[in-house]
């Protein structure tokens, strides 16, 4: 018996406005996927099914990833999957974060979301195949199978290259989106706590300066997250300064291209594996200094 379960994977960002992204980003991405969908399906069924996974492009910055199940001949599968044989492979997307389920649980991309990289405060089991995970941000409920998948370092592995694009300049998020709904979302900011446990970030030292940037780009979502330039190198950073970004969004100030600004910026050095490096957040926007306005000639 045979079923289909598709759902959509898009990354987005100013990096993709032209509905192009590079080959040697998207395809780690999408073999990840079919490693990710393969190695919890084993780990779920034991070997009682098979899932091909094939891709078809769709609209602009958007690939369709259509996810079917090529075999289910086990007695046991059939007695677990009763009448609907969809089931096991819904649930199982659903267990990952690809496609929507039952609200109480999260899936395996919100349960990293959620950990931020650290090892739960608690466990309780509070069902059969059910756990109670308690958090810094609070508590949450996922399966038996989410856990397993959290622990598998075949699984994470195949999590982080799929939303590793999103580490790369000027792509800011990835989305899977189920129909018209989205059951999970990555930002750029998320990705460091998809780092397989292996290679998580061991901070190096933190430090803060004064010093003056030009406005690369400038975001009023997702944190506030502008990109800067500071002489011959650039970098993002989130800004703290919220009397700032209130007197921006009320038009009390303004900034143009070529003005500069006055930062207190903090910097943290950090490790990924044997990579450094570093995140900025802007603490104060100390003074906005503006060039003279180019005249019109008449």
């Amino acid at each position: 018996m045979s079923e289909s379960k598709g759902f959509r994977i898009k990354y987005d960002g100013e990096a993709l406005a032209d509905h192009s992204i590079e080959i040697n980003d998207l395809a780690p991405a999408l073999i990840a996927v079919s490693d990710l969908i393969q190695e919890a399906n084993s780990m779920a069924n034991r070997g009682d099914s098979t899932i091909s996974v094939k891709v078809k492009a769709t609209e602009t910055g958007c690939f369709q990833i259509w996810i079917q199940t090529a075999q289910m001949t086990s007695d046991d599968l059939v007695k677990m999957l009763a009448s609907d044989k969809s089931i096991a492979l819904g649930m199982l997307l659903f267990y990952i974060g690809f496609v929507g389920g039952p609200e109480k649980l999260t899936g395996l991309i919100g349960l990293i979301k959620r950990l931020c990289g650290k090892a739960p405060k608690k466990i309780t089991q509070t069902g059969e195949n059910e756990l109670e995970i308690e958090t810094e941000s609070g508590s949450v409920t996922i399966s038996k199978l989410e856990w397993e998948m959290y622990k598998n370092p075949k699984i994470r592995q195949a999590a982080y290259n799929i939303i590793k694009p999103v580490e790369k300049a000027g792509v800011e998020t990835v989305e899977f989106i189920d129909g018209d709904k989205t059951p999970s979302k990555i930002t750029k900011s998320d990705a460091k706590y998809f780092v397989p446990p292996a290679e998580m970030e061991e901070t190096l030292q933190e430090s803060i300066r004064e010093v003056y940037v030009n406005v690369v780009q400038m975001w009023f979502k997702d944190g506030y997250k502008w990109k800067f330039s500071e002489g011959e190198g650039e970098w993002n950073a989130e800004i703290k300064d919220q009397k700032f970004i209130e007197r921006l969004l009320k038009d009390e100030i303004s900034i143009h291209a070529r003005d500069f600004l006055k930062v207190r910026v903090k910097q943290t050095q950090y490790t990924v594996g044997s990579t450094v490096k570093s995140d900025y957040e802007i603490i104060e926007v100390m003074e906005i200094k503006q060039t003279p306005r180019q005249a019109f000639l008449m």
